[in-house]
């Protein structure tokens, strides 16, 4: 049996390549969600299909100017409450 050859694909990223740029002056909707008190999936469900100043739809998510935050916040005013799980369970 022949020897396998070695892959010519490139080799994976370490760690510390994988870390996000700290000096990017833009957020994606999980930070977004940290910084003004929502849920990150709430948040999404808010920018759907608003035109916001500051925010931008692309192919992988959001794109937020970190400038724009407090603008976006006051826009959408306060989260949503959270979805009380007891109310699904039937009661006997």
């Amino acid at each position: 049996m022949p020897p396998q050859k070695a892959s010519k694909s490139a080799p994976k990223a370490d760690a510390s390549e994988k870390a996000k740029s700290k000096d990017r002056d833009w957020l994606t909707t999980g930070e977004l969600a940290t910084k003004i008190g929502w849920r990150e999936h709430a948040l999404r469900d808010a920018l759907r299909g608003k035109d916001l100043a500051g925010v931008r739809r692309t192919s992988f998510g959001y794109h937020i100017e970190s400038s724009a935050v407090e603008e976006i916040a006051k826009t959408l005013g306060t989260a949503p409450p959270k979805a009380n799980a007891t109310r699904l369970t039937r009661s006997s």
